[in-house]
């Protein structure tokens, strides 16, 4: 039986079912559950993501049923303990790199082909949105598990365990195409604006320390010397103006005309 409602979000509301599981029902219209089902099966055993239980069926919505996990998100602990940003950061990177150690199951999306589709649905001049396409085209597919989403928001930490959550946008790709988009977040989202101004400044220090702490952790312990980086990053900013988050918007069109502007080497 579905019990108390334990979270809520754009796609899914998660209820309590059970002792030890939950239940995230999905609203009508969204697929996403697709996507995480895969995703959570392929990862079933790797000790990085709870373990998909059962698919179920609750009022005409599809739910998934998945081990409950206790401890509390990252981006919770920072606000709460600031002090632990070093080694947040460095844990955000493994749990990363875990992730993109696993083949990603045949029939998840290719990210390539969502990335085009964002890039033409955002609000974009002409000129932007043909040089995002032009990088695109440049870059490779590939067979890697790719969150789609990956933040700190979306990492779960109790103890010793890491745990990473919220899987509907995962696609096969490249790890630096996931890597550029956590970067993107990392960097770019805007803090709420009735923030204080003292507030914003120390935020968004912390974030840009935050940021290189993981960046450096992830290359150090990257099997593979990261390609392009910066190219996937033109991309995902293009991508999220298809999100209409105002706030974010010249901060993002600014990135774009200094990367176009840019002499390619």
């Amino acid at each position: 039986m579905i019990g108390a409602k334990l979270g809520a979000g754009r796609e899914a509301d998660v209820h309590a079912w059970g002792d030890d599981t939950v239940v995230k029902l999905y609203r009508a219209g969204f697929l996403g559950h697709r996507a995480e089902a895969l995703a959570l099966t392929r990862l079933d055993g790797r000790g990085v993501a709870p373990k998909l239980v059962d698919t179920v069926e609750c009022d005409g919505r599809t739910g998934l049923v998945l081990e409950r996990l206790g401890g509390s998100d990252m981006l919770s602990l920072l606000q709460r303990q600031p002090w632990r940003l070093l080694g947040l950061a460095r844990a955000l990177a493994e749990a990363h790199l875990a992730v993109h150690a696993a083949p990603a199951p045949g029939d998840l999306p290719e990210l390539r082909p969502v990335l085009a589709a964002r890039i033409a649905d955002a609000v974009l001049p002409p000129h932007q949105r043909d040089y995002a396409r032009r990088v695109l085209d440049a870059l490779p597919d590939g067979d890697r598990l790719c969150h789609g989403d990956y933040h700190p928001g979306n990492v779960l930490v109790d103890a010793d365990r890491v745990a990473v959550i919220d899987w509907p946008n995962a696609a096969r790709g490249v790890p630096e195409a996931d890597h550029a988009r956590t970067m993107l977040l990392l960097r770019w989202t805007d803090p709420q604006p009735d923030i204080p101004p003292v507030s914003r400044a120390l935020i968004t220090a912390g974030r840009s320390m935050f940021a290189h702490r993981y960046a450096q952790a992830y290359r150090g312990r990257s099997p593979r010397r990261l390609w392009q980086p910066a190219a996937w990053l033109v991309v995902h900013a293009a991508a999220r103006l298809a999100e209409g988050i105002e706030a974010e918007r010249d901060t993002l069109i600014g990135f774009l005309d200094r990367a176009h502007q840019r002499p390619e080497r």
